[in-house]
C-alpha cells in the first residue's frame, strides 16, 4: 500500500517540468552494485529529490521493531538543500510524533501548509528556511526490513516495512512531482528487492518453541498472522450467537477489530500500543475461544496445541 491523502491535497496540476523518472531509474541501476544497506538506497533517493525534484529538505522515517515487541518509528535517511541548517528542524520531536501518527493512520499527506500543523513555534522556523508545504508518502509492503545501518542496536530486529518519505517545499508539490516520487519509490524498492537487500519472509525458526518469557514474542510468534476464525453454516443454524465476540477489554477489542489476516502480532501490537505480556495474553484469550486462528507469513496453519506451549 502507498499514497498521498487527497483530503489535503493542494497540488497546482502543473505540466511535467523536465521530471524523467525512468533516467532517475536508470540511474539508480548504475549506482545499486555499490550499495551493501538499504538506508544507501533510501539516502541515494532524498539526495535525488532534493536535487532533481527541487525539495527543501527530504527524510525517510519506518516503523523499527525490537525483541520485545516493541515498536517506534527511526530515520532512516536525512537530506536537505541546507543541510547543517535544517536538519535539526525537519527531525525534531515535533516532526517526529506527526509522523508516527501518518504512519498508525497508514496515509500520506499532499502539500499541507507548515501552518496549518504544525505549532506556531515549529512553523515558523521552516518557513525562515522556506520549508513552506508539508507533503508525506506513506507506503507499506509485505517485506521485512532490516534494522538501520548506523546507530545498531543489538535488540533490533527485521520490521515489515510501514515507513513514510516526509518533504518539505517552498511551493505546493506539483502533480508531475507527485507520480515521479511514486514512480521512484515503487522502483527502488523492486530493484532493492532484487539485489537482496530486503529479507522476503521472516528467518525460519527450527525446533520447539521458545519458552515462554515477554522479551521472545518477536522470535516466538511476532510474523504470525492472525484472523478471524469461520463459522460453518451448520454452526450458525446451530446457535445463531455463536459468532457472538464478546471482549471486555479495551485494547484487546481494538486489537481484535484489527485482525484482517494481513497483519501480524508486531503490527497488531503497534497498533494497539500494547506491551509483549499484554498481547500474548490477548491472543491466549482469543485462541481459547476461538475467536482466531493462526497461520505463518507463507500462508501455512499454525498448529494451535504447539503454540500454546509458548505461554
Amino acid at each position: 500500500m502507498d499514497s498521498f491523502s487527497s483530503y489535503y491535497n493542494s497540488a497546482n496540476s502543473g505540466s511535467n517540468d523536465g521530471i524523467r523518472p525512468l533516467a532517475l531509474v536508470s540511474q539508480l541501476l548504475q549506482n545499486v552494485a555499490s550499495m551493501r544497506h538499504i538506508d544507501e538506497l533510501f539516502t541515494w533517493i532524498a539526495n535525488m529529490m532534493v536535487q532533481r525534484l527541487g525539495m527543501k529538505s527530504v527524510q525517510v522515517w519506518a516503523t523499527q521493531a525490537d525483541t520485545t515487541g516493541a515498536s517506534h518509528i527511526k530515520l532512516r535517511a536525512s537530506t536537505s538543500q541546507n543541510y547543517f541548517q535544517v536538519q535539526p528542524v525537519s527531525e525534531n520531536a515535533e516532526v517526529g510524533a506527526l509522523v508516527a501518527r501518518m504512519i498508525r493512520e497508514r496515509r500520506g499527506i499532499l502539500s499541507i501548509p507548515v501552518t496549518s500543523i504544525f505549532s506556531q513555534y515549529q512553523a515558523t522556523i521552516l518557513a525562515q528556511q522556506n520549508c513552506q508545504y508539508w507533503t508525506v508518502y506513506f507506503l507499506s509492503k509485505n517485506i521485512l526490513l532490516p534494522p538501520t545501518q548506523r546507530e545498531f542496536q543489538q535488540e533490533e530486529v527485521p520490521t515489515p516495512l510501514q515507513m513514510v518519505f516526509s518533504f518539505f517545499t517552498q511551493q505546493p508539490l506539483q502533480t508531475s512531482h507527485a507520480r515521479a516520487i511514486s514512480f521512484l519509490v515503487e522502483q527502488a524498492l523492486r530493484i532493492a528487492l532484487s539485489r537482496g537487500l530486503f529479507a522476503t519472509e521472516p528467518p525460519q525458526r527450527t525446533g520447539p518453541l521458545p519458552e515462554k518469557t515477554e522479551g521472545n514474542i518477536q522470535s516466538a510468534i511476532a510474523y504470525l498472522i492472525p484472523e478471524h476464525a469461520q463459522i460453518t453454516e451448520i454452526e450458525q443454524a446451530e446457535n445463531p450467537f455463536s459468532n457472538a465476540v464478546v471482549i471486555p477489554e479495551k485494547r484487546a477489542r481494538q486489537m481484535y477489530s484489527l485482525i484482517d489476516g494481513k497483519k501480524n502480532v508486531v503490527e497488531l501490537a503497534s497498533l494497539t500500543h500494547m506491551n509483549p505480556r499484554e498481547t500474548l495474553e490477548a491472543l491466549q484469550s482469543f485462541l481459547a475461544q476461538g475467536y482466531i486462528t493462526l497461520r505463518d507469513a507463507g500462508g501455512k496453519p499454525v498448529d494451535i496445541a504447539a503454540f500454546a506451549q509458548s505461554f
